[in-house]
């Protein structure tokens, strides 16, 4: 079990620097931008929404609230966070069959470079279980880290930090390019990518407008890819 825990520190190391700095970056953005905010405020945010993308969004909301009513801010949680549930659709079955807790922790601390990491372990039983677990915690306890002490030093940053959420971006490429490495990952990879490319030239194309809205679409099309294929995908290698 020592060995697992270990495997499961060791996977994470690369999650460690990117979610330090965007926790860092989020802490420092949070206590800047929202009257008030402090460490505790970072801690609460970040120990129970885990969602980077979601809680720099919750910046601009929080600073401009008479902006956001209570129905707009749902729906743009929703719009943002839609990606965790494609993400949780490969561990359907194997979340299945952990205590109740436990799967919902799991399920809520499924983010993605967690997912990454999950997604390719082959681990079975109480090994696997084990290995998700700790996964997730040090993922979270990462983020969390991050967060407070972004609080704590943002008021003495006196530097420019447009642009650092891009390490979030670098991070996920550096994951996905270690999963790659293993064969049986790289068709996935490639549709992923064809789609995401295909609907990135529709929406030029037709929609340049709402280029930025091509997330969703993307990953439906993914997925309804992946789903088309899956038996084929499926025949050269373990599902998780």
């Amino acid at each position: 079990m020592k060995k697992t825990i270990r495997d499961a520190l060791v996977g994470t190391l690369p999650v460690l620097m990117g979610y330090l700095s965007m926790g860092v970056a989020f802490g420092s953005l949070l206590t800047a931008g929202v009257p008030g905010a402090n460490a505790a405020t970072a801690f609460a945010m970040s120990a129970s929404t885990i969602s980077g993308s979601m809680q720099f969004a919750a910046v601009e909301m929080l600073r401009n609230d008479a902006l956001y009513p209570l129905w707009l801010t749902v729906l743009l949680a929703a719009a943002i966070n839609i990606r965790y549930v494609m993400y949780g659709f490969p561990f359907l079955r194997t979340f299945a069959n952990y205590p109740r807790l436990l799967r919902w922790y799991l399920t809520i601390a499924l983010t993605d470079e967690t997912y990454a990491i999950m997604v390719q372990d082959r681990r079975r039983g109480r090994e696997k279980m084990v290995y998700l677990f700790c996964v997730a915690l040090f993922d979270h306890c990462y983020w969390v880290i991050g967060s407070v002490a972004g609080a704590v030093a943002g008021r003495f940053l006196t530097f420019d930090t447009s642009g650092i959420e891009f390490a979030m971006a670098a991070l996920f490429l550096v994951i996905l390019t270690d999963l790659c490495r293993e064969r049986d990952n790289r068709p996935a990879a490639i549709i992923g990518a064809l789609a995401t490319l295909a609907t990135l030239a529709v929406f030029t194309v037709f929609f340049p407008r709402h280029a930025n809205k091509m997330l969703l679409p993307a990953m439906v099309l993914t997925v309804g890819a992946l789903l088309a294929l899956r038996k084929r995908l499926s025949a050269g290698g373990a599902e998780p």
